[in-house]
């Protein structure tokens, strides 16, 4: 018989109720051993970056993220998010591509299509982001048009008449596609770098900044008994490894007008070694969870009991009763104020954007 486990799911991108609770990701994959019960006196909340009704439950936490965001240990019991790091029995990294190349693992170990292709750049994103990233994006694409037209297919700066429905197969008629994340953040690579990878295409890439660890340059260092998956260098253009948006723009017209080094670069495979993120970390998510949901409430528990964490978790509440506190809502002010912030250094992309972003965190 299976053990009985009263959860409930919050703060998600999409609500969670009785009826559907079973549609969940992390319900589905691990119903295979536990009887889930959907109960408003949960043993296990499952809860998102996107409010702060898990706030009210007084169990065992288990933070999920999709988003570049961190798990706050002084809140949550567990986390799954994008961190290369070792915290005891309290976290997992599961990048978000795995969600994305779920049961496709053969097709990134496929080798590019080699055409000569007409088009020369797409891009398909549905935003340009907010404060930083709105910049970094725009004067990307203003510098990088100079050279020859981009195609936008996306909803940001569609110049195409309407949003592409299948962004990859767009992307086959183009010899380059921007995929530049929402953020950068070591870790965080989501399914931008393989869907252009699969479209035959050479992506100029920007986001996660330890990337090519094992295999080439990149911003931020991490310990090697840390990584996973190595990234070919040679697969792709990457934006970290320039000092500015021109030099990145310079690189692109390098490849764009030397066929063989074009060429070459199409030829290289996207994992210096073969990898199966589908059964790697669907093993890893499935013990990681299974190792949870195997103890008691009580045994589970692990984010601790003292002053300090009562005052601070007392805190959170009470702003958590003034949602609006916490939403981005960008105003004329905003926007102006991250202009000047970002302006006079734009153009030393990316590095000087990554000090900024440093800074502000």
């Amino acid at each position: 018989m299976k053990k009985l486990v009263k959860i409930k799911i919050l703060d998600w991108n999409k609500e969670y109720t009785q009826d559907n609770f079973h549609h969940n990701f992390y319900v589905n994959l691990m119903s295979k051993k536990y009887d889930f019960i959907y109960s408003d006196e949960p043993d296990f909340v499952l809860f998102g970056p996107f409010g702060f009704e898990h706030l009210k439950y007084d169990c065992v936490r288990i933070f999920i993220t999709h988003e570049n965001v961190r798990t706050d240990w002084n809140l949550s019991d567990y986390g799954i998010d994008f961190d290369y790091m070792e915290f005891g029995d309290r976290h997992l990294r599961v990048p978000y591509f795995y969600y994305h190349l779920l049961g496709r693992d053969e097709e990134i170990l496929k080798s590019r299509e080699i055409l000569e292709r007409e088009k020369f750049c797409g891009i398909a994103i549905s935003n340009g982001g907010y404060g930083v990233m709105d910049l970094v994006r725009n004067e990307f694409f203003d510098i990088i048009s100079r050279y020859k037209k981009i195609d936008s297919g996306g909803r940001w700066n569609n110049n195409i008449g309407g949003a592409v429905k299948d962004k990859i197969e767009w992307l086959r008629g183009y010899k380059f596609n921007i995929c530049f994340e929402n953020s950068s953040y070591p870790g965080y690579l989501t399914e931008k770098l393989f869907d252009s990878y699969m479209a035959g295409c050479i992506p100029v890439y920007w986001g996660d900044s330890s990337i090519c660890n094992g295999g080439g340059g990149g911003v931020a260092y991490m310990p090697e008994h840390l990584m996973e998956y190595s990234i070919n260098p040679k697969a792709f253009i990457n934006a970290h490894d320039f000092d500015s948006f021109q030099d990145l723009v310079d690189e692109i017209i390098r490849v764009d007008n030397d066929r063989d080094l074009y060429l070459s670069m199409l030829q290289e495979p996207l994992w210096l070694k073969p990898f199966y993120p589908s059964k790697y970390y669907g093993e890893k998510l499935f013990n990681f969870l299974d190792s949870i949901f195997s103890q008691e409430r009580e045994q589970a528990y692990r984010r601790g009991m003292g002053q300090f964490l009562h005052v601070f978790e007392s805190k959170m509440k009470y702003f958590s009763k003034y949602p609006s506190v916490f939403k981005y809502k960008k105003t004329s002010m905003q926007y102006a104020l991250s202009v000047l912030q970002g302006i006079s250094d734009i153009s030393h992309f990316p590095r000087s954007i990554m000090r900024k972003l440093k800074n502000k965190s």
